[in-house]
């Protein structure tokens, strides 16, 4: 997916899933983590990395659920985030990297990502194909986007906004 898909499908998704501008925000900053690693890493020979070590959920997905686990499994308040209390840092920053899983699980719709070790087993769907245009939606990726946003929406509206 590009960085755009990337950020609005994990920004409504999380926002629905939560219903939590917030969460949803700090999900937002780790929608494209993985691959502005991977520039960063590998530089000219992105592509014979690409969707490889940044890619593998394991890790993510850990620090993730470690975060969770020091904040109290509990959202972000914005109250709380301006007096600097502790478990709101810790679920702030489980957000952030649960915005980089769905990076990955987002790109296993278009592609292959690692399993269980990097270098080796891939999974993928292939739901739609890319387009050869750096940074253009292809229509697959607009229509992925726009039924993840519509559910999304839903949940997001059913719950109402937790502030």
């Amino acid at each position: 997916m590009t960085g755009r898909g990337h950020r609005i499908v994990t920004f409504m998704v999380v926002g629905g899933a939560t219903g939590s501008p917030l969460a949803a925000a700090f999900s937002l900053f780790g929608a494209t983590l993985p691959d502005s690693l991977e520039r960063t890493l590998w530089g000219r020979n992105r592509n014979r990395y690409h969707r490889r070590l940044t890619h593998w959920f394991v890790p993510w997905l850990a620090l993730a659920l470690f975060c969770f686990r020091r904040a109290g499994w509990g959202l972000p308040v914005a109250a709380a985030l301006l007096d600097g209390g502790e478990g709101v840092l810790w679920s702030c920053a489980a957000f952030w990297l649960m915005g980089c899983v769905l990076h990955i699980l987002e790109d296993a719709c278009c592609g292959t990502v690692p399993f269980l070790f990097p270098m080796r087993r891939t999974f993928g769907v292939h739901l739609f194909r890319m387009s050869s245009r750096i940074g253009e939606m292809s229509g697959g990726e607009v229509a992925f986007t726009l039924v993840a946003v519509l559910l999304s929406l839903a949940g997001w509206v059913g719950q109402g906004l937790a502030l």
